[in-house]
């Protein structure tokens, strides 16, 4: 630059001298900004791919194993306990569904680790994972959450109209809504099974033929209300409805059994028809789903989802509210054990029986 200073200055004069430090500042400055944009970007899309395999194939696999097994003694251990008591069904039924997310989740997610093997099997593995189990894993979450918002409320009904319970809530009745939850949720969310399809593609890159998604003629011609449908109004409903109502329902609890003095416990859960230990523990469970899935609405509010992902950051973020899902289907077992001397107690035994 200090070599076409001085030649332009003994040329032409002052005058050139600021044209040509203008034009090449300006030359290098876009050179250096170019340079910076391109290596940034290459580190963005090492971060976000780190990130993917980090939380799919390693992250996501541990939890929903820890869930599946969970779940598993979650339902053996309530088994045993029986049906007469209402709080037993719900978290039986819970249990159930929290089994089925963990189950399903990790398979969502399996062309990530087939993807270091074969990119081209991945693809086809994902369009089949997505047309086939992309709705069926929301509707398993929709009945969790909603199974979680029946806690809240039962528990909400126990604490204060402790002599009216029993008939709302009754044996009988909780079986119906057990039962019939995970229908209404299906109905709900069934609009959506018919979004999705595929179709064999043949792909240079593998040179092979893969199976690729696509819409539906369904879904072209009703997209405006199918996804104003599903990602405003079922999200709105079984997403933040459900987290508004368990977070009344609990911080009316915690305060009810903030005045409960120690002195006083036995004989509330005498007089009252409610244990405070169980309240609490079904308490914590609504604090951990709240926990779990704020994140979630929080991200999916932000950025708007779609049937097909097609940007990383939504595949991220995405990815991100499968760990929370995950997490929240899988914490369950961990409350039981140590916040329900029966359940442990029960759990010891199994465990007892199985070694001898």
């Amino acid at each position: 630059m200090a070599g076409t200073v001085c030649r332009r200055f003994n040329v032409n004069g002052h005058e050139n001298i600021s044209t040509s430090i203008e034009v090449n500042w300006t030359n290098n400055i876009t050179a250096f900004d170019s340079s910076s944009n391109r290596t940034a970007e290459v580190l963005d899309k090492y971060i976000i791919y780190v990130l993917e395999i980090f939380t799919n194939c390693v992250l996501l696999n541990i939890i929903s194993l820890f869930g599946i097994i969970g779940n598993i003694i979650n339902i053996i251990v309530l088994w045993k306990h029986g049906f007469r008591e209402t709080t037993n069904i719900l978290l039986i039924s819970l249990s159930a569904f929290d089994l089925m997310c963990s189950i399903i989740l990790p398979v969502t997610r399996l062309k990530y680790i087939v993807s270091q093997f074969d990119e081209g099997l991945a693809i086809s593995f994902n369009t089949f994972a997505t047309v086939y189990l992309f709705m069926p894993k929301y509707a398993c979450l929709a009945t969790s959450f909603t199974y979680v918002t029946i806690i809240a409320v039962e528990r909400f009904t126990a604490v204060f109209f402790p002599f009216k319970v029993s008939r709302i809530f009754s044996s009988s009745n909780t079986k119906v809504i057990a039962a019939v939850t995970p229908m209404c949720c299906l109905l709900a969310l069934s609009p959506t099974f018919s979004a999705l399809t595929y179709r064999w593609n043949f792909d240079a890159r593998f040179n092979e033929t893969t199976a690729v998604l696509e819409y539906t003629q369904f879904y072209r011609e009703n997209h405006d209300f199918l996804d104003l449908y599903v990602w405003v109004g079922l999200n709105n409903f079984f997403g933040s409805s459900s987290n508004v109502i368990i977070t009344s329902c609990c911080v009316s609890i915690l305060v009810k059994l903030s005045r409960v003095t120690a002195k006083r416990e036995a004989l509330t859960s005498r007089k009252t028809g409610y244990d405070v230990r169980v309240v609490k523990m079904l308490v914590t469970v609504c604090v951990v789903f709240l926990a779990a899935s704020t994140p979630n609405i929080v991200l999916y509010s932000y950025f708007a989802p779609n049937y097909i992902f097609v940007s990383p950051v939504n595949e991220l973020v995405d990815n991100i509210c499968v760990v929370f899902y995950a997490v929240n289907g899988s914490a369950n077992f961990l409350v039981y054990v140590t916040m329900s001397k029966k359940f442990a107690n029960t759990y010891k035994m199994l465990m007892s029986c199985s070694k001898t």
